[in-house]
């Protein structure tokens, strides 16, 4: 196997060494913490204690952020703020040795008319790739510098018109990167897939779990999706895969699921 597996952090699950032991137990490579749950914030969690279970215990750590970061919005003082928090994380991440730093791109909020919906980043969309871009050249050259992989994950909106724009700019830049989670990836009906393959280089991630026509985040095997297609993938561009269900029995059967396809 060319490729390394991993999990997420869990919601049941906040003590860092609960997830360190069930990590070991299922032996996996790489825990992705996550800053949305507050255990896993920067100001909660000592950077270099995260490096030293690290080495202690063979285990690397990539870093999901915040979602409601959004380093495309029309408003100078939230974009400001949004970049100053990225900026702290990847000075955090240093310190912990953290390779991969995972991030939404926000399609921001819209106006429900009679007749449509619009968006508002899409009304504004010159402005919008502007401020993406503007962000991004700020925090590319520093992220490469602390040796951090900056990997935008599709959620969902890739195939969204003024998204993808937005992401084939971006693809321009140097160092940035994609992330592919295959069970959003699903929900769209496979629309996202389009985009990606496009930028198939940019591809350094993958979130991994199934889709059942219903819901996302079901253990792979139990839904629609050619898990080993994706294994194989993966396999081919050697790059990390997150193990994405996220309680401790239905992640227990998701590691044993992959592994018998590999």
């Amino acid at each position: 196997m060319s490729f390394s597996l991993g999990m997420p952090a869990l919601i049941d699950m906040p003590d860092l060494t609960d997830l360190v032991d069930l990590c070991q137990e299922l032996e996996l490579s790489f825990i992705e913490l996550n800053m949305n749950l507050p255990e896993n914030s920067p100001e909660k969690l000592d950077p270099l204690e995260v490096r030293d279970i690290s080495k202690r215990y063979d285990i690397e750590f990539t870093l999901h952020s915040h979602d409601e970061l959004d380093l495309g919005s029309l408003h100078p003082t939230v974009r400001r703020g949004h970049l100053d928090a990225i900026k702290e994380v990847l000075d955090w991440s240093a310190q912990a040795d953290i390779k991969v730093l995972n991030m939404h791109l926000g399609t921001g909020v819209y106006f429900t008319l009679p007749n449509r919906k619009v968006w508002i980043y899409e009304q504004y969309e010159e402005q919008f790739i502007e401020n993406l871009c503007s962000t991004h050249r700020d925090i590319l050259p520093l992220a490469q510098a602390y040796g951090v992989e900056i990997c935008t994950e599709n959620v969902v909106n890739f195939h969204i018109p003024f998204v993808t724009r937005a992401i084939n700019t971006l693809c321009r830049l140097e160092g940035f990167n994609l992330t592919w989670d295959i069970g959003h990836d699903a929900r769209s009906d496979f629309k996202e897939r389009e985009v990606l393959m496009r930028h198939e280089s940019r591809i350094k991630h993958m979130h991994l779990h199934d889709y059942n026509g219903i819901s996302d985040h079901q253990v792979p095997g139990t839904g629609t999706l050619d898990i080993p297609a994706m294994l194989d993938f993966a396999q081919l561009k050697n790059i990390r895969v997150l193990v994405e269900t996220k309680t401790p029995s239905s992640l227990r059967k998701s590691v044993k699921a992959v592994k018998s396809m590999i």
